[in-house]
């Protein structure tokens, strides 16, 4: 975590770098405090606790296209609620979640989600149903923080190279759907809304040289999420080191 934070903040500094981690652990804790209550919040209740009425006037426009919307998150701020939020204003929502080891956690995390009105598609099982959505002028939400060592596409964020995801790329160019990197940062520390984040810049216009225009679109997306995490650093949960060096274990777990 601390050499995640000494490329964010660009420092060594070791108070600096505690106190962001601290900060990011608390964060990550009240996110799943909120995941635990979020059975007993109403639809009505959930619209009203995400800002960003430009966001989904922007979202709307994009989806005019008929082709569906990929909104890129990482694990930063509240993903959920402001998922929850989409679903609750109507629009068609699908995400795209991790099968938990532990069955009765699984079940849990699934049962939250769908509650919110999500449609939960299985990592294991993802492929057509993605593009499923997509088809149907819905909106698909992926995560992108997730290392791949071998299997992703290496891109620049905050200075170094790390590889990541390219499958919000692929779907993209195969389906013409728009890409959105999205972010829901939490206002108030004791509270639970959260303020939407943007960026609808993202060309994914294909060029005929299928490879680079991956490699394009991820950068676009990675470098939105690097002005978010920016602006918010102790709201982003990457507990596992981003940039491993050689020879490192990369796990993943975050909900």
């Amino acid at each position: 975590m601390y050499q995640n934070y000494q490329r964010v903040l660009q420092t060594k500094d070791a108070h600096v770098l505690r106190r962001t981690s601290k900060s990011s652990l608390i964060n990550y804790s009240r996110y799943l405090a909120d995941f635990v209550r979020f059975p007993t919040i109403g639809r009505k209740e959930i619209v009203g606790l995400v800002t960003g009425r430009e966001s989904f006037a922007a979202l709307d426009a994009a989806l005019e296209r008929g082709k569906g919307a990929i909104i890129v998150c990482m694990h930063f701020g509240n993903w959920d609620i402001g998922a929850g939020a989409a679903a609750a204003r109507g629009y068609p929502l699908a995400v795209v979640a991790e099968t938990f080891s532990d069955p009765r956690l699984d079940h849990m995390v699934l049962e939250s989600r769908e509650r919110l009105g999500m449609n939960v598609i299985k990592m294991e099982r993802a492929g057509p149903s993605m593009l499923r959505v997509l088809k149907q002028n819905g909106l698909l939400a992926l995560l992108i923080d997730r290392p791949v060592p071998g299997q992703g596409v290496r891109v620049m964020f905050f200075g170094e190279e790390v590889e990541v995801p390219a499958g919000p790329a692929r779907l993209a160019l195969r389906s013409g759907a728009a890409v959105v990197p999205t972010a829901f940062a939490r206002i108030k520390p004791d509270g639970i809304a959260v303020e939407t984040l943007t960026d609808f810049s993202v060309c994914c216009e294909p060029t005929g040289d299928e490879d680079e225009d991956v490699r394009r679109i991820t950068q676009a997306i990675m470098t939105a999420h690097e002005g978010f995490i920016r602006r918010y650093p102790e709201q982003w949960y990457m507990f596992r080191e981003l940039w491993p060096r050689d020879g490192a274990v990369v796990r993943t777990g975050c909900l």
